[in-house]
């Protein structure tokens, strides 16, 4: 699939280069808002300045990506975000208002670039490598997660948020070059006029709701982003209270999950490319559920950090499967007029359902049992596999509805 695939490799040397200069900072700024301000509630404000610029942005431009070759879109757009980070070389302990301003410009470029990249995979490779080629990608995203977060955090005492802005720029416009050699692989003719912005958009809608594939994924995407926004708090506080162990152990479980997630990557790429992605997403989602249930109620029987370091890592599989499955489906479903914009369709759900998990966790957190709403957010995912099953169509189903509706 990859090998003798110099654009794909490009692809993903981008993902890696662009995404650990992203971990080095997505780790560095809450935390120098943290020492700048002392508060946690200004904190978290960094999370929340992003979603709006997402959701809006994300709906309004996607259909761009269908007008223009993805590959060159992504490759302008992640060298303006180089110039974006700009401001952050001077930002002052008393001015992190810019931080905030710098995050929600760079939430609103990735909220195209995203969809873009995902646009871009079924163009570099064969229709049943897109699977396995998904899968690639999850890996790449999670390794550079995987060496990213950890030194997130242990070059800001030595680098200051200056040096980290610089690597960050630096991996940006790397990844830039690397996607640029991508664009003569993807060029291809417009097949149909320019139209308005809202009946663009509109078109991305017509597709999802025209389709039960891209209803279910949706959906789908809305309810496991819901979990995962519950996760984001309840974490925390389940470490803290349930474990009785402090910042470290956050940190590290959080980081350890990678290293399932890279692992099931390339189990799923080298293994299962005969899968389909409705087997991938239900298996993927069921996984991931009992592995959450079992991690949740452990606190029973044992608080060794070791139980959980393997438990973070076993879930990391069933995560890349459902991943997997989840955009392989989507991309599959959808005629390639409308991908771009049915794939940022699928970034707005995921955005609105983190922000709408977290609402909920900060809202119930002090109404609510821990246990209860631990076990609640796993139930989500047993949710969606559920819904999976009834609404994800076989794969050759669901070439054949994408071909016809293409027509």
């Amino acid at each position: 699939m990859w090998r003798g695939n110099a654009a794909f490799a490009r692809l993903c040397s981008a993902v890696v280069v662009s995404e650990l200069g992203d971990w080095l900072l997505f780790i560095a700024l809450p935390l120098y808002v943290l020492d700048a301000s002392g508060s946690a509630l200004a904190t978290s404000t960094v999370f929340l300045a992003e979603l709006v610029p997402a959701v809006v942005v994300g709906t309004l431009c996607a259909p761009l990506i269908d007008r223009r070759d993805p590959a060159r879109l992504l490759a302008v757009l992640t060298g303006v975000q180089t110039v974006v980070l700009l401001p952050l070389l001077w930002v002052q302990p008393d001015h992190v208002w810019v931080v905030y301003i710098v995050a929600g410009a760079q939430s609103a470029l990735t909220s195209i670039t995203i969809p873009s990249q995902q646009a871009v995979v079924p163009m570099l490779v064969k229709p049943g490598d897109i699977s396995p080629a998904n899968a690639v990608v999850h890996v790449a995203s999670n390794g550079a997660r995987l060496i990213g977060s950890p030194l997130g955090g242990a070059l800001l005492p030595v680098l200051g948020l200056t040096g980290l802005v610089i690597a960050d720029m630096a991996s940006f416009l790397a990844s830039a070059l690397l996607l640029a050699g991508c664009v003569h692989h993807t060029s291809r003719p417009k097949t149909c006029p320019p139209s308005g912005r809202a009946i663009a958009v509109a078109e991305g809608w017509h597709a999802v709701r025209r389709s039960t594939t891209l209803s279910t994924a949706l959906i789908v995407a809305f309810v496991g982003s819901v979990a995962q926004g519950l996760f984001l708090v309840l974490f925390v506080l389940f470490v803290l209270r349930s474990l009785h162990a402090g910042d470290a152990v956050v940190g590290l479980l959080r980081g350890v999950q990678a290293i399932g997630g890279v692992l099931g990557g390339l189990l799923i790429a080298s293994l299962v490319r005969r899968a389909s992605a409705r087997t991938l997403t239900v298996w993927g989602l069921s996984g991931f559920a009992l592995v959450t249930l079992l991690t949740w109620n452990s606190p029973t029987f044992t608080t060794s950090n070791w139980w959980y370091v393997a438990l973070f890592i076993a879930v990391g599989a069933p995560g890349a499967a459902f991943a997997t499955g989840l955009i392989t489906g989507t991309q599959e479903a959808t005629p390639s007029s409308v991908l771009g914009r049915v794939v940022s369709l699928v970034q707005v759900a995921q955005a609105l359902g983190q922000g709408a998990g977290i609402l909920a966790a900060g809202l119930l957190s002090s109404l609510m049992s821990l246990t209860v709403l631990l076990n609640a957010q796993a139930g989500c995912y047993l949710t969606c596999a559920v819904i999976a099953i009834v609404g994800f169509a076989p794969k050759r189903e669901t070439q054949e509805r994408a071909v016809a509706a293409a027509r």
